[in-house]
């Protein structure tokens, strides 16, 4: 069955990923922490509930796309696991890295356009 996407639906979606994606970044500093100290516990307890709240808004997105759409567009957090290893992990930014994102996000684009073009 297909659904009509519209670009509200698709902004929502990847702010969803967004949020999913800061789990990550709380789970490398909680690996920075001493195991079972206070702030480990702490950044796990937080990652914990970033993900809790991904799980729900997700629930809420799948009923606006197919799940084959949706899932393929979870890719998007490679882009945003870049963003924050710059910005707040300074990690360097390759060539490759660049590259490999720019081609997930053509695919991204292309499976959300077939989408509307099919509808």
């Amino acid at each position: 069955m297909k659904k009509s996407i519209k670009w509200k639906d698709i902004l929502m979606l990847q702010a969803v990923f967004v949020i999913y994606s800061i789990s990550s970044v709380v789970s490398k500093f909680a690996s920075g922490k001493e195991l079972f100290s206070f702030e480990f516990i702490l950044f796990y307890g937080l990652d914990v509930m970033v993900l809790g709240i991904y799980a729900l808004l997700w629930q809420q997105v799948i009923k606006r796309f197919e799940l084959s759409v949706a899932y393929a567009n979870k890719a998007i957090t490679l882009l945003w696991a870049l963003v924050w290893g710059t910005v707040i992990f300074h990690e360097q930014i390759t060539i490759g890295k660049v590259m490999g994102i720019v081609l997930v996000m053509i695919g991204i684009f292309i499976l959300n356009m077939g989408g509307e073009k099919e509808a």
